[in-house]
């Protein structure tokens, strides 16, 4: 979440697809009492789907700063669609990857 600067830490090493999902059904149960991560489904939409709400998602968004070690900027989320669990662990994937370049 925006802080005022617009600077970026670093983050941990590429993950793979395995990894980021296992960090986004994490960062969901953590976030979502009483989900069971092995029932979530990567089509499953999370608002319409697992009841997301606009409070828990930016408890999931900083849950996976955490488990990232980055700092999301808020204009770079605005220009993506977070719709699916799948977007998430896509979201994931592509931070690790610009991190490792």
């Amino acid at each position: 979440m925006a802080t005022g600067d617009n600077s970026k830490t670093v983050v941990q090493p590429q993950v793979d697809g395995s990894q980021a999902k296992s960090m986004v059904l994490d960062a969901l149960a953590t976030v979502i009492p009483g989900l069971k991560a092995e029932a979530v489904d990567e089509r499953q939409e999370l608002y319409a789907d697992l009841g997301m709400d606009s409070l828990r998602f930016v408890q999931l968004l900083v849950e996976l700063e955490g488990k990232l070690s980055v700092h999301l900027v808020d204009e770079d989320l605005m220009a993506i669609d977070l719709v699916t669990v799948a977007d998430l662990i896509d979201l994931v994937e592509r931070i690790s990857l610009s991190a490792g370049k």
